[in-house]
């Protein structure tokens, strides 16, 4: 950082002071020739110019304890920019700090939203931060705005009978990553130590971010429907899809992409991956005949992809092709199986 951090002094409750929101609204300072006003002391509001563009707006907060919030919330939001068919371009944040959080904290949440946004090519433009009674852990909540890639939004409920479901990167990313650190004492009385390394890691690598592979996708195919999986998991976002485009869906158990690590820990702690928050994982549909130039596409990109099934005429029959050819209904979860982990995730 620029300047040193002060030592690990508490910030009152109320607005945090001046001098410490100057440094926040430092960090943010990224140019950008559609920023008319951008964040700085006294504003309480950005400008941004639009000329012919469609904007794409959304809103979602991070309320759970983890190690880097920022990222979390600039990519979460990020990605339903980017499942809209959209690139995002400008985010705020509002910080919400519990009695007793010090400076250097809220200086390394907000560094870091603004290092994800850098990769993304979103601007961080402005926020609010305060020290609140109200929260026992700091709440991170993002509002991305962007632009609509194609003449279109690649809404969720535009896929159509017949459709290919493409699936970009392995189902359970987020999910792996949050259990590996929650539970990593269970986890190595059974599994390899470097396994579990690797699976903790999985906020950074593969990460969890799918703006890439949905802007070419927007870019380049005819897509009909696009939707990332988040809670619930990768069965509750085939649901979800099928169900808005007023279809039923047939998809093949054993083309599922399913990281070997996520595998090992759901194992371990009995917890089933098809229902595990999959951010980082992206469905999307197109017409069967362009299905190899879709995998061509991603692949040459660097991104892993699979066509696991297809839409159906059948609306509301959701089915689960396995081995042997057995057939079941896809799997229902009420809520996402970080629940089913003795209460939910926290360290043992």
């Amino acid at each position: 950082m620029d300047q040193p951090l002060t030592a690990k002094v508490p910030i009152p409750e109320g607005k945090v002071p001046p001098s410490l929101l100057s440094r926040l609204l430092g960090l943010a300072r990224r140019p950008h020739p559609a920023l008319l006003v951008g964040p700085s002391l006294g504003e309480d509001a950005a400008v941004i110019r639009l000329t012919d563009q469609t904007l794409i707006v959304t809103s979602d907060p991070i309320t759970f304890r983890t190690r880097r919030p920022g990222t979390y919330a600039v990519h979460i939001n990020a990605n339903d920019i980017a499942a809209m068919g959209g690139q995002p371009i400008f985010f705020t944040l509002t910080l919400l700090l519990p009695p007793g959080a010090t400076e250097d904290q809220a200086e390394a949440i907000v560094a870091d939203a603004a290092r994800a946004g850098d990769g993304l090519g979103a601007v961080l433009i402005g926020g609010h931060s305060e020290v609140s009674a109200a929260v026992r852990t700091a709440v991170v909540s993002v509002t991305m705005l962007g632009h609509l890639i194609g003449e279109r939004p690649l809404r969720t409920a535009d896929g159509r009978p017949g459709d290919a479901i493409v699936q970009v990167g392995p189902m359970g990313v987020e999910g792996t990553s949050i259990l590996a650190a929650a539970h990593r004492r269970t986890l190595l009385q059974t599994l390899d130590p470097a396994l579990v390394d690797r699976a903790e890691r999985f906020l950074e690598d593969p990460g969890l971010s799918v703006v890439s592979p949905a802007g070419l996708a927007a870019a380049h195919l005819e897509v009909h429907a696009m939707h990332d999986p988040t809670e619930g998991g990768l069965a509750t976002g085939l649901r979800e899809l099928a169900s808005a485009s007023n279809t039923g869906l047939i998809v093949d158990e054993e083309k599922i992409l399913l990281a070997p690590e996520t595998q090992a820990v759901c194992g371990v702690l009995g917890v089933d991956p098809l229902g595990l928050i999959s951010s980082g994982c992206l469905l999307f549909t197109v017409s069967e005949d362009q299905t190899g130039r879709a995998l061509e596409l991603l692949g040459r990109a660097g991104h892993a992809a699979a066509c696991i099934g297809r839409l159906t005429g059948e609306a509301g029959v959701y089915l689960l092709r396995q081995a042997q050819g057995r057939v079941r209904e896809l799997p229902v979860f009420a809520a996402d199986e970080l629940a089913q982990t003795e209460g939910g995730p926290r360290p043992d």
